[in-house]
């Protein structure tokens, strides 16, 4: 199981997944502007990004053994485009983290306790299906900046 849940990790990460490009694909040459850009009623991809992360991170601590209260965090976008690197930066890092700690796992973990609501394994599913989610928000808010910008120009 534990190889399964690494793939599809990594698949979603990285440059596609079961549904559609990853996350690699949907943050590829994206400057500052376009990754502060909102929409009329959404979030930007910098914010998706930040979303994605405190999201990632909590599952970390969860199947780390940490107790974390789950919160629905929008971290605010940054301005300038070292922190939109250090953003992904740490997007990167944790899904590093994240990879780590399930190759620590004992297979047994993965199962976890049965006081448990989710087990370890349906967290990290659940991870890789939200990130995903965002992924596709990610792709049509980079579309509608596109739109938006030709508009502006024309």
């Amino acid at each position: 199981m534990r190889v399964e849940i690494l793939r599809f990790l990594d698949d979603t990460a990285g440059r596609r997944n079961w549904a559609h490009k990853g996350l690699v694909m949907a943050i590829a040459h994206l400057g500052v502007e376009e990754a502060g850009w909102k929409p009329e009623s959404g979030h930007s991809v910098w914010e998706q990004i930040n979303h994605i992360a405190y999201w990632k991170r909590y599952i970390l601590r969860r199947i780390q053994g940490q107790r974390t209260i789950a919160r629905q965090a929008w971290p605010p976008a940054g301005r300038t485009l070292a922190g939109l690197r250090r953003a992904r930066a740490d997007l990167e890092g944790l899904h590093r983290d994240l990879r780590g700690a399930v190759i620590g796992l004992d297979p047994d973990e993965l199962r976890g306790p049965r006081s448990a609501r989710y087990s370890p394994a349906q967290l990290l599913l659940a991870e890789a299906a939200h990130e995903s989610y965002h992924i596709g928000q990610i792709f049509l808010t980079r579309k509608l900046y596109r739109q938006h910008r030709r508009r502006r120009q024309g």
